[in-house]
Formats: structure tokens, sequence, C-alpha cells
């Protein structure tokens, strides 16, 4: 019974710092497809930019249930994570339609959401 609630014990550790690394990765992700997004908008690329905002869409749903799952004091980053997903959708539906200038506003704000988060939550 021992050996059996110690495997449990490790099993979740480990789980929890797998979680952990797969978030690091995730906001590195989230980060390398924000810059690709901005140089595509720049250069009115469509293709790449709707690649990329849906990208930021779908990694961002991810980021809001990390947060949602968390709870507690976690309340503001689900409301930052699903604002930056609907600005992420929004940017799609932009870049899709041509309307780059409005999309070079979003992303800005977008980037401005990114690091009001990182303010509270980004552990160094």
């Amino acid at each position: 019974m021992r050996k059996a609630l110690l495997l449990l014990t490790i099993i979740a550790a480990t789980a929890g710092s797998a979680e952990t690394e797969m978030s690091m990765d995730l906001m590195q992700n989230i980060e390398d497809t924000n810059k690709s997004l901005s140089s595509n908008i720049a250069l009115a690329n469509k293709q790449g930019a709707g690649d990329d905002a849906k990208e930021l869409t779908r990694m961002f749903t991810e980021v809001e249930a990390h947060f949602v799952q968390k709870g507690g004091d976690a309340r503001n980053a689900v409301d930052l994570a699903k604002q930056s997903k609907e600005l992420s959708a929004e940017i799609a539906s932009l870049v899709s339609t041509g309307k780059f200038e409005p999309a070079t506003e979003a992303a800005t704000t977008l980037s401005r959401t990114c690091r009001t988060c990182h303010t509270f939550y980004k552990k160094e």
C-alpha cells in the first residue's frame, strides 16, 4: 500500500513538472508566432499572417484553459488569455480580407496584452 501511494505521488509530481515545461514551450511558441505575425502583417503576407493568427488563437485557448484550471488568483490571467484569443481571431479575420492597417493595430494591442499578463504571471 505504501509503495502504491509513493508511486502515485511520484507520478503526480512528474506530471506537474511536465505541465510546467509544456507551458514554457507553449509560451515560447506564442512569442515566436507573435513575432512572425507582426512580420507577416508588415509584409502584407495574407497567408502567413492568417496562419499565425489562427495558431495564436489555438495556443491562447490552451493558455486560457491552463489558467482556468489553476483558479485562485489567476482570474486576471484568464481574462487576458481570453482577450488575446479574441484579438488573434480578429486579426485572422482582418488579414483574410486584406485589412492590414487594422490588423496592425490589433496586433499591437495583442502584444500589449501579452506584456500585461507577463508583468503579473511570468516567472523569470
